[in-house]
């Protein structure tokens, strides 16, 4: 099944939590009060990563499109583990 990447800059968060609400499935807040990505599968290139389904793609998208300080991205094409 196609999934999409997550990519998520979570030391850049300011604690906006419009990924949280366009997007619970994929996203909490943590004792901070930041937003944290869940079910991540690695990290790199300071993103936190994770994997999306596709059925999922406009609420991620909406989630990317809101965040204030532009530190989410959603890719796609990413088969498998991402």
């Amino acid at each position: 099944m196609p999934m999409l990447r997550i990519r998520h800059k979570q030391n850049e968060c300011i604690g906006c939590a419009q990924c949280v609400e366009l997007a619970p499935d994929y996203w909490t807040l943590d004792e901070d009060g930041m937003a944290e990505l869940l079910h991540k599968s690695g990290a790199g290139g300071g993103h936190v990563l994770g994997q999306g389904f596709e059925a999922d793609q406009d609420a991620l998208n909406l989630a990317a499109q809101s965040c204030p300080v532009n530190i989410i991205k959603i890719e796609h094409g990413c088969r498998g583990s991402c």
